[in-house]
């Protein structure tokens, strides 16, 4: 199993190299079967990739993946445009706003169609209401919890003044922020913020009301046109590896186990409990959810939203596993 953590790019250095036609992927061989995968955050969303990884269903399906977990959701764009990774697993609120800046990507998969992020806070926050005016702690601006943050303010009617927004970089540091009274309540994916629990801590909401495209596959255009069995392959092993999830909750609790950072089980067994429902069986993409990502990142971030955002959906891959029958037999 091969697992890293990509260095940061900057965003403008990366699409600087789109611009100038430094094009990694442009060479990259047709028949090469090497992927590199970059996802964002440690946690319990990401046990498809886990699960294909411990499983050998990448291998299987003819794979040489390799997991990178990114610094965070802003790098996740550069790392695409820098062909770090070749599928890049995030917010499409993130990658919209690559696209509004030149670069061409294409949603190819969605395993999770809504916000899988919990609030864990201090037990005197009684209340969703209990948070105006108090700090929040977030991994970064633009990351799934800062979309998240912002679906429930548009909820609530609050404006962005109404809480105070703290960007600390990572999960973990999260974690110790809350711990050492730095900030009042933190937005985490399961098991990272689960874990304060033990230390008095309470769950004050979670976010899996709101839909979103949450952590959607993606990959630039001229891979996808270079790289078709490639992306075959990884729609195939996705597909494989969300039915292991249903189907095998000791399998997918021992990924969770190995590659969440926490080894205690009862941890992983909460958050199995938690995404199993959220898990698809056929992930294709919402082209709803990616035109609302493309108003949310105009909304944050500025830019012009395109007149078709389903232009930059690709769900042929899935339709053919699921025309050929192969999705239904994974559970039989």
């Amino acid at each position: 199993m091969k697992i890293a953590r990509l260095a940061p790019l900057p965003l403008g250095a990366a699409l600087a190299l789109l611009v100038t036609g430094c094009n990694a992927a442009a060479s990259t061989p047709s028949s090469s079967m090497s992927m590199n995968i970059g996802y964002t955050a440690i946690g319990a969303a990401y046990a498809d990739l886990y699960v294909c990884q411990d499983q050998g269903v990448f291998k299987k399906n003819g794979l040489n993946v390799k997991l990178t977990l990114l610094n965070s959701s802003s790098q996740l764009v550069a790392a695409l445009v820098s062909n770090s990774v070749q599928v890049g697993a995030g917010t499409a609120r993130t990658t919209a706003q690559g696209i509004m800046k030149g670069l061409d990507l294409k949603y190819v998969a969605l395993p999770i169609s809504h916000y899988y992020l919990e609030m864990w806070g201090k037990s005197s926050i009684t209340s969703v209401d209990g948070l105006k005016g108090q700090r929040i702690g977030l991994s970064s601006p633009g990351s799934l919890g800062d979309a998240s943050l912002d679906a429930l303010l548009e909820q609530k009617g609050w404006s962005g003044s109404d809480v105070k927004k703290t960007f600390l970089k990572s999960s973990p540091a999260e974690v110790t922020a809350l711990e050492n009274g730095a900030v009042s309540a933190i937005v985490t994916q399961p098991p990272t913020g689960t874990q304060t629990r033990a230390k008095g801590f309470k769950k004050i909401m979670d976010f899996t009301r709101f839909p979103a495209a949450a952590n959607a596959y993606t990959v630039k255009g001229d891979y996808l046109k270079k790289n078709t069995k490639a992306v075959t392959a990884f729609a195939k092993s996705e597909a494989e590896c969300l039915s292991i999830l249903h189907k095998n909750k000791s399998a997918a609790i021992a990924s969770i186990i190995k590659h969440s950072g926490n080894t205690d089980r009862s941890l992983a067994q909460y958050s199995y409990d938690f995404f199993e429902p959220l898990w698809a069986k056929t992930p294709s993409v919402a082209p709803q959810l990616i035109d609302d990502a493309f108003t949310q990142a105009v909304a944050t971030g500025g830019g012009k939203k395109p007149a078709d955002p389903a232009q930059y959906v690709d769900n042929s891959f899935v339709d053919s596993l699921v025309k050929s029958g192969y999705i239904a037999g994974l559970y039989k």
